[in-house]
């Protein structure tokens, strides 16, 4: 588990736009320690390089929460995916 610095340095994302996201639903809203600090699993890493990754190939962050959502459920999100990279 790490903090929301932490977070930040490993994935070269910074806080402000990690907060940004979590506020739009991108990234789901991390448990909080006694203290209200913000605590993140190890997934989370992989989630916001999967995002960085997304917007640099040019997907709106409503087409990655898109793919993401069936991510969560469960589907795989290839087709929907490639569609987006098509439009």
């Amino acid at each position: 588990m790490m903090r929301i610095g932490e977070l930040a340095r490993q994935t070269g994302v910074s806080v402000k736009t990690i907060r940004f996201y979590e506020q739009i639903g991108v990234l789901p809203p991390p448990p909080r320690m006694e203290n209200n600090y913000r605590f993140y699993s190890p997934d989370m890493v992989d989630r916001l390089r999967f995002i960085t990754h997304a917007r640099s190939l040019g997907l709106s962050l409503r087409e990655i929460a898109a793919i993401l959502a069936l991510s969560d459920r469960g589907e795989p999100p290839c087709g929907e995916m490639l569609a987006s990279l098509d439009r």
